[in-house]
């Protein structure tokens, strides 16, 4: 009994991080959105509130890592551009659509990286502690196999957010206005969920995995 409750405290301490950034970033900004409308607030306001409860995601990232990593500057910086443009345009549908450009500039930077550190690796690297950190560093330097999955995986997930951006901008323009939020949170996770498991199963297939290590173990020996 003891084994298992500490099992299972160790599994929903490690959910934490993820129930919260799904919290945030996906229920927050819909409850905010349309709880706002629900109670008459001006659309422009309500798309504008929205975008506060994944601010607040990215704060408590840098808190809880107490120190700003790849991710973080990213999101802060998105963030900003957004409310910025926002602020300027004060266009309801620009508001919705400058989320599929701001998308557009991410998957562009991801693709901007491939020829030096790909930005996969250097997510990975940033949330990475001691002996992983080390690890991943020296499967770097040594294993071109390695190397070739952190670039393939970052061109995939460049395109995939390309593709993302321009089907959030399309949307934005030709949904009812007050659809829209719903909609291309929905493309969005829908999106995101696909990546994640084409990049968990290639990046840890075993036979790949296995020649990581022994390219890395033929080096360090």
């Amino acid at each position: 009994m003891t084994g298992t409750r500490g099992v299972n405290k160790h599994e929903g301490a490690s959910n934490g991080p993820l129930l919260q950034s799904l919290a945030l970033n996906v229920v927050g900004p819909l409850a905010v959105f349309y709880g706002l409308r629900a109670a008459g607030v001006d659309l422009w306001w309500a798309v504008l509130a929205s975008a506060v409860p994944p601010l607040v995601e990215a704060l408590l990232t840098v808190v809880r890592e107490r120190r700003v990593g790849m991710l973080g500057i990213l999101v802060l910086t998105m963030v900003a551009l957004g409310a910025a443009l926002s602020a300027v345009t004060g266009s309801p549908r620009f508001m919705f659509a400058k989320d599929g450009w701001m998308t557009g500039i991410v998957g562009l930077v991801f693709l901007a990286t491939l020829r030096g550190q790909p930005i996969i690796y250097r997510i990975v690297l940033s949330v990475a502690k001691g002996k992983k950190r080390a690890e991943l560093e020296h499967n770097w330097q040594a294993s071109p196999t390695f190397r070739h999955v952190m670039r393939l995986l970052t061109a995939v997930w460049g395109m995939g957010l390309l593709l993302d951006s321009a089907v959030r901008v399309m949307l934005a323009y030709t949904l009812p206005v007050d659809s829209v939020m719903l909609v291309t949170t929905l493309q969005y996770v829908a999106l995101f969920v696909a990546l994640e498991i084409v990049s968990r199963r290639y990046g840890r297939n075993p036979a790949r995995v296995a020649v990581i290590h022994g390219e890395a173990a033929a080096t360090a020996a």
